[in-house]
């Protein structure tokens, strides 16, 4: 598979693009129908920089989608959306990187005009995500501290254990 490079797009979000391809690949959700949805996702982690996280979310499903909640989990966001009017819709999903850029992807859906048999209502909201918190980010945070106490006390890498030095 061809490796994925951040691109300016007009309004200064970034786009997905493949490298040495001039158009953004497809993205596409399953087809629904109208009063039907669910969750929907984006996960960034091909287009963010080295070390890059999300920090805030946008979706944008214009009217034809209704939107109950939103949420962040690492580089992964998530809406559920009701579909309100049928068509193809395009749904732009746009995020804040920690650097300071933003990066966006438009996600296509087809939207039936038969309606859901079942009118769609949205579950809970899921509940705050620790899954950033791992082994790999804990190793980059203490490979980050000083190796020797700071002298205005704070956190430091005592042989690989990290050891907090009060303020003296």
């Amino acid at each position: 598979m061809a490796p994925i490079s951040a691109d300016r797009a007009p309004g200064g979000c970034a786009t997905a693009q493949l490298r040495g391809m001039a158009l953004q690949p497809p993205l596409a959700w399953p087809d629904n129908n109208i009063n039907g949805g669910a969750d929907y996702s984006v996960d960034f982690s091909a287009i963010l920089g080295p070390g890059e996280s999300v920090q805030a979310l946008a979706f944008d499903a214009g009217s034809a989608g209704s939107q109950s909640w939103t949420y962040l989990s690492g580089t992964t966001v998530t809406a559920w959306i009701k579909w309100v009017q049928s068509g193809a819709i395009p749904v732009t999903v746009c995020v804040l990187g920690s650097s300071g850029a933003t990066y966006q992807a438009t996600v296509s859906i087809i939207v039936s005009s038969t309606p859901s048999l079942v009118d769609a209502s949205p579950p809970s909201a899921p509940g705050i995500d620790i899954s950033a918190v791992n082994s790999a980010t804990m190793s980059a945070w203490l490979d980050s501290l000083p190796t020797s106490p700071p002298s205005g006390g704070g956190w430091w890498n005592n042989a690989n254990i990290p050891t907090y030095e009060a303020p003296s």
